[in-house]
């Protein structure tokens, strides 16, 4: 079939739909009747429908490629210098295998690509013009050709660079990305392709399987198979309309509106296919709709239909759900895509390739614009626009001025009926704006005169010095001066000053009490309840947020200081061990910032770290895990990733992942608290309690040496400076790894020291003395003690049961409990009572963990019910709890820990 224009596939467009629409049995008569009415058209459509009906026998883009069955054999053969060991891809034009040096000059494993047996005839030119084509191509972002050439079989080949990583769609989900961080990703494809142009290449077969991000975040573009040397662009080739190419040389579902209809092949067709990916970056969903219509509702989508705008899309039933992999709202989420990025998009997914973006760089540039958020090209350059991007960039000093203009102007000619909200809005920009301006100004004096110059300083002394200069201020309104004491006193309680907080904010209470400044009043009582909840007054704590809570009006203008009371009044609820209320707290507040037209991002950061605490201590870890992942974005967006706030907030994720069985995802969360905590502290030192908290990470995946390390260190600085909780950490990590070492002697002592500080600190039912006994447990059947070993877990398991009675608390302790008595109980050959142990712990620690993640707390249970069915002879249903370990434990715990190992052994994989 000869290529068709854009413009006689809209002509025929609408009768093949109406022929496609009619049963089998009618289209012989319509054919008839459509001859008699469009001579010039009915031979073209009769042929198009041939076509059709072939590649619907053949299920054409509702299947993938079939491998051809003779290539099973390919495993152990050599190719060149390379030994081929698993195929890892099956594309259009070839099979893609994993492959290692035979030779033994290096190690490196590589990707060797053959051309597939079915095309080789007429493609064979074609693949040996790929590797002239990639040879060309140096990129950081592009696949490396390292080899070439042809087997004693003829069979020609190519070896690249092999990119161990995920699609870019999954990698982006999987990690949470939001909108901006994709982008930034998805520039690193730009400049990829923006070089192979620039080569005279195009792609044309731009996809997320072909863009593939490592573990280490490097995006790789790959596959230039179908690429074409616009040099060479005479031949277009024997494309026919539906198939594209020949022999599934592209993507239907990627492909350019010139593609579907045989027109040429440009850099805009790439163009095209970029704004499809980034598209569904943005929204999760295709341009063309969902991927389960018809090849011809496909090709009109393509050809005919304009796709809907990205903030349209995430208007569906799944699109919370791709709002949450944004690490945003759907409400934000719209308005990120709102706007610029509607324009960006819609630009390069023009049906008329002249009407796109005319090279990769355009696009580039734009998107780097609306990061930035600078005007864009592909928008009128209007005054109204520019300043528009103008407020955006500058919106921290312009948001403020702004409202009070927009106040003042409301106030001046609004109506009677809007003079009260005028007045509303006025009072409130004109508030914000006093202390805004009182709040730089204390900074400035502080910083660049009341530090002594060329002489070191610290931040208690700054804070005196501000303390002194806010208290000698005079003609300052009362309210503002009263807010900085307030921030001031804020600073120490961030300092764990917490009695020289309380001593500020008791009496910014009672002045602005006096001055009956509602608001400072309730605000000063809230902070102050925060300061003595920390400082161990809960009662008096919860009293004041009451107190504070309760001066504030249900109105938009005091929408701040409510959110700031709810935040801290979360954190009070929490310490006085009430967990739900902590969480409905927050989740009020988390409304109001959604709700309030001014949104500072540190009070959505605080909000987000407490949802993200109340969730996980309500049970609720999927939530708790999403949130901490918006606050971590959020972190980074606002450049706050070395503060100590960032070190506090990986260092809750990694102890909840930690608790929901997710240890790789828990020991890098708390290697980052580690990091940062060396950047921010002016001694590079560590918290005893981080240090203490990593090694007990170590020891479960099994790192024993770094655990070690950490655990002496955590303990050396426990000691030295009186941190009590991190020296009883550092305790018990030393006894775990003194035990690993097979030291029972030191281990015992570890536990002896344990022992007399939890007793002078913690009541005899605390959850602690239920570890303390598990650990004496393990010692005593390392040691052979049998008896003493089942006393010692006995004590543990009670304290557990006991603990989530009174506490109310799931049952996670009992059940990491009963997995370590099931083991003690098959050494003593009680199979029944180990099973049942095991059993028990299942349920338990599977509602503790991540839904649809893998736990290894799950993954030891199933070990520990594997070995008692084993032991009772039950083989295959001990083969089918191993499996399930091996599956839980190699996702959390990864391939290389002990427990891996063991159950990888045990379900009959074979290790490594």
């Amino acid at each position: 079939m000869s290529t068709l224009s854009p413009d006689r596939w809209q002509e025929i467009s609408p009768y093949l739909d109406e022929v496609l629409s009619l049963p089998e049995q009618e289209r012989a008569k319509w054919f008839d009747s459509f001859r008699r009415r469009r001579p010039d058209l009915a031979e073209l459509v009769q042929e198009l429908m041939s076509e059709h009906g072939t590649l619907a026998k053949e299920r054409f883009l509702e299947r993938g490629p079939v491998t051809p069955a003779s290539e099973a054999s390919f495993a152990g053969r050599i190719v060149g210098t390379y030994r081929l060991l698993s195929p890892i891809g099956q594309g259009g034009m070839g099979s893609v295998w994993l492959a290692e040096r035979s030779d033994g000059r290096f190690e490196r494993q590589v990707a060797v690509k053959f051309l597939n047996f079915a095309v080789a005839a007429q493609g064979a030119e074609r693949f040996k013009r790929e590797g002239s084509i990639l040879g060309r191509l140096a990129h950081p972002h592009i696949a490396e050709l390292m080899d070439a050439g042809v087997t004693p079989n003829g069979e020609p080949y190519l070896v690249l660079e092999y990119v161990k990583g995920k699609p870019i769609d999954e990698y982006c989900d999987e990690r949470v990305l939001g909108v901006d961080t994709r982008i930034e990703l998805f520039l690193g494809v730009l400049g990829a392709v923006a070089h192979a142009h620039t080569n005279l290449i195009v792609h044309r077969d731009i996809k997320p399987s072909n863009v593939l991000v490592s573990t280490e975040g490097q995006v790789k573009l790959l596959d230039f198979g179908i690429a074409k040397l616009l040099a060479d662009d005479t031949n277009l080739g024997a494309a026919t309309l539906l198939t594209i190419g020949g022999a599934g040389a592209l993507t239907p579902q990627f492909a350019a509106p010139e593609q579907i209809t045989g027109g040429a092949i440009t850099t805009a067709t790439d163009v095209y296919a970029l704004g499809v990916l980034l598209y569904l970056l943005l929204t999760g969903r295709h341009p063309a709709g969902p991927p389960t219509q018809s090849a011809a509702a496909l090709v009109k989508a393509i050809v005919d239909t304009e796709p809907r705008r990205v903030s349209d899309a995430v208007d569906t039933e799944d699109a919370a759900a791709a709002a949450t992999k944004r690490a945003t709202t759907l409400d934000k989420l719209r308005r990120q895509l709102r706007g610029d990025l509607d324009t960006i998009v819609a630009k390069a997914l023009k049906k008329n390739p002249a009407e796109r973006y005319s090279s990769v760089t355009g696009l580039a540039d734009d998107l780097q614009r609306c990061l930035r958020h600078e005007p864009i090209a592909a928008r009128p350059d209007t005054f109204a626009y520019r300043a528009a991007k103008f407020v955006r960039r500058n919106r921290v000093a312009v948001s403020l001025a702004a409202l009070a203009v927009i106040a003042t102007i409301a106030g001046v000619t609004g109506t009677l009926m809007q003079a009260r909200t005028a007045r509303k809005q006025r009072d409130f920009a004109l508030r914000q704006l006093s202390r805004a301006g009182a709040i730089n100004d204390l900074n400035e004096l502080v910083l660049s005169q009341a530090a002594p110059s060329g002489k070191p300083f610290t931040i208690e002394r700054l804070l005196e010095d501000a303390e002194r200069v806010v208290r000698r201020q005079h003609g300052t309104d009362e309210a503002v001066r009263l807010e900085l004491l307030i921030s001031i006193a804020r600073q120490y309680t961030a300092r764990e000053n917490y009695e020289k907080a309380r001593q500020l904010l008791e009496e910014a209470r009672t002045l602005s009490q006096a001055s009956a400044l509602r608001s400072t009043h309730a605000v000063a009582s809230c902070a102050l309840g925060q300061a003595l909840s920390r400082g161990g007054d809960p009662a008096r704590a919860e009293a004041m947020y009451r107190e504070g809570i309760s001066e504030l009006p249900n109105d938009a203008s005091f929408a701040l200081e409510r959110i700031f009371c709810l935040v801290r009044g979360s954190e009070i609820a929490s310490e006085v061990g009430s967990p739900e209320e902590a969480l409905a707290r927050v989740q009020a507040a988390e409304a109001l910032i959604r709700e309030s037209p001014y949104r500072p991002d540190s009070f959505e950061l605080t909000a987000l770290i407490n949802l993200a605490s109340g969730y996980s201590k309500t049970g609720q870890p999927a939530e708790a895990d999403a949130s901490y992942r918006r606050a971590a974005a959020l972190v980074d967006t606002l450049g706050r990733d070395e503060t100590e706030l960032a070190g506090a907030l990986f260092n809750n994720w990694g102890v909840m992942l930690e608790r929901a069985g997710r240890l790789l995802d828990a020991e890098r969360c708390l290697h980052r608290t580690i990091e940062i905590e060396r950047q921010v502290s002016s001694t590079n030192g560590v918290s005893p309690t981080s240090l203490s908290v990593y090694s007990d990470i170590l020891i479960e995946l099994g790192r024993i040496s770094e655990a070690a390390e950490y655990a002496q260190r955590g303990y050396q600085v426990g000691s030295q400076t009186g941190d009590g909780t991190a020296l009883q950490t550092a305790l018990f990590q030393l006894a775990e790894v003194y035990r690993a070492q097979s030291n029972l002697a030191r281990s015992d002592k570890m536990l002896s020291q344990l022992g007399e500080l939890l007793r002078r600190s913690m009541p005899p039912q605390h959850i602690t003395f239920g570890y303390l006994a598990l650990e004496r447990a393990q010692n005593a059947q390392a040691a052979g003690d049998r008896q003493k070993a089942m006393e010692y877990a006995n004590e543990a398991v009670a304290i557990a049961q006991a603990w989530k009675k009174n506490t109310h608390s799931s049952g996670f302790y009992e059940g990491t409990f009963l997995i370590t008595r099931s083991t003690i109980l098959l050494k003593s050959n009680r199979v029944d009572d180990a099973l049942a142990d095991a059993d028990r712990a299942i349920p338990m620690l599977q509602q503790v963990a991540i839904p649809g993640s893998s736990s290894s707390d799950v993954g030891l249970a199933y070990l520990a019910k594997g070995r008692a069915l084993q032991a009772e002879g039950k083989r295959d249903e001990a083969l089918t709890a191993f499996r399930f370990a091996d599956q839980q434990l190699e996702d959390s715990t990864g391939p290389d820990s002990p427990e891996s190992h063991v159950a990888r052994e045990l379900a009959g994989a074979p290790t490594e």
